[in-house]
């Protein structure tokens, strides 16, 4: 949908892999699965030192190139957005040193993949805003297929590493101590 090819499935079939090549215990196939999605989970927090980097400052020149960056909604959502990055990017710290020290990303990294999908959501409906009906297409104007292209590929990050929702659970249930959700019977 936004152009990219970074959002893929790989399918194997008829595959055979050792037994010395097994991560884990027989059975314990899960649990390297979550371990393994952890890890992306808090890769995928977003990089970038503020509110998301290149993506940040891209959208500050946006603001600015339409003549809204004097606005003050404008400039208290690009605020809010920047501080959401720098906490972002505190959370990565935690993550990283954990991980240094021996262990795995725990929900801390549900927290940043869940922050991090929730600023480019913002940063997406932001730019659509500042660049109004000239977001739609690509006109050959400044900034707007770059944009456009940001907007489409936004709800395949929501996906990649497990959904919002999921992200919501494993920090209710793991972050949080609340009890699981029902299963229907």
């Amino acid at each position: 949908m936004s152009g990219g090819s970074s959002f893929n499935e790989v399918f194997f079939t008829g595959v055979r892999v050792a037994d010395s090549g097994r991560l884990g215990s027989v059975g314990a196939g899960w649990s390297v699965a979550i371990t393994t999605l952890g890890f992306e989970r808090a890769a995928a927090s977003g990089g970038g030192g503020g509110g998301g980097g290149d993506l940040f400052d891209r959208l500050v020149l946006t603001a600015r190139f339409v003549g809204r960056d004097q606005d003050p909604v404008i400039r208290q959502r690009l605020a809010a957005i920047y501080a959401n990055g720098k906490l972002r990017a505190l959370t990565r710290r935690r993550v990283t040193a954990a991980v240094k020290a021996g262990g795995v990303p725990g929900p801390e990294g549900s927290i940043g993949k869940l922050a991090w999908t929730e600023a480019i959501r913002e940063m997406a409906d932001l730019a659509a805003e500042l660049l109004g009906p000239r977001f739609s297409a690509d006109t050959g104007e400044w900034g707007t297929f770059a944009w456009t292209e940001f907007l489409n590929g936004v709800p395949g990050y929501r996906v990649a590493g497990g959904t919002d929702e999921i992200q919501r659970n494993i920090i209710a249930e793991r972050a949080l101590g609340l009890p699981r959700e029902p299963r229907p019977s």
